[in-house]
């Protein structure tokens, strides 16, 4: 069963992701001459959970290790 959901986000700095290459902006369907840093992730089981901003916090902190 599905009890709840959680946002998580991937940890660039401690999984050592690198910036790759460069893209074009897009901006209403059209590309731009701004350009924006992609980042090759590393595949990683580190991750951020803000348990301060949700609301599922007791339900998520019971299955979370201490």
């Amino acid at each position: 069963d599905i009890l709840c959901i959680a946002n998580l986000q991937h940890n660039c700095i401690d999984s050592k992701c690198t910036e790759h290459s460069d893209a074009y902006v897009r901006q209403e369907r059209i590309l731009t001459t701004r350009t924006k840093a992609v980042v090759k992730h590393q595949p990683t089981l580190l991750y951020f959970l803000n348990m301060y901003s949700i609301h599922n916090y007791d339900l998520i902190r019971s299955i979370l290790p201490d």
